[in-house]
C-alpha cells in the first residue's frame, strides 16, 4: 500500500454547494488539514460536508454548519480533520458569498 501527501483544494467557495475533493477509484483519503480563511473585510458564512459516493450534501453529511469568518478571519476547521474518504466520497462546500472563502484541503491518499 503507497501513500502520497496530496493538497487536496486549493480555491476560494462558490455560493452553490460544490466538490472540493473527491476521492479516487482504488483509493482510500485521509484529511490531514483543512483551513478556510476570509480575505475581505465582511463576515461571511461557510459549509463544510463529508458526501458518500453517490449522495448529495445535506444534513446527515454536514460537518461545518454555517461557521461565520469575520473580516480577515482564518479557521482551521477541525471537524474535518482525521476524515476518511472511500473511492467516490467527496468533500463539499459552500459560502454564504462566492469568492471570499479560501479554502485549502490537505490530505493523505492511500492505494
Amino acid at each position: 500500500m503507497g501513500a502520497t501527501l496530496q493538497r487536496g483544494y486549493t480555491a476560494q467557495l462558490a455560493a452553490a454547494s460544490a466538490a472540493l475533493y473527491t476521492c479516487p477509484t482504488g483509493t482510500r483519503a485521509r484529511v490531514l488539514k483543512c483551513t478556510a480563511t476570509n480575505d475581505t473585510t465582511t463576515a461571511v458564512t461557510f459549509n463544510i460536508y463529508l458526501v458518500p459516493s453517490g449522495s448529495g450534501e445535506g444534513v446527515t453529511n454536514l460537518l461545518i454548519n454555517t461557521k461565520t469568518l469575520g473580516d480577515k478571519d482564518s479557521y482551521t476547521c477541525p471537524e474535518v480533520v482525521g476524515h476518511v474518504l472511500e473511492p467516490g466520497d467527496a468533500i463539499e462546500g459552500v459560502a454564504s458569498v462566492a469568492d471570499q472563502v479560501t479554502i485549502v484541503l490537505s490530505l493523505v491518499e492511500l492505494t
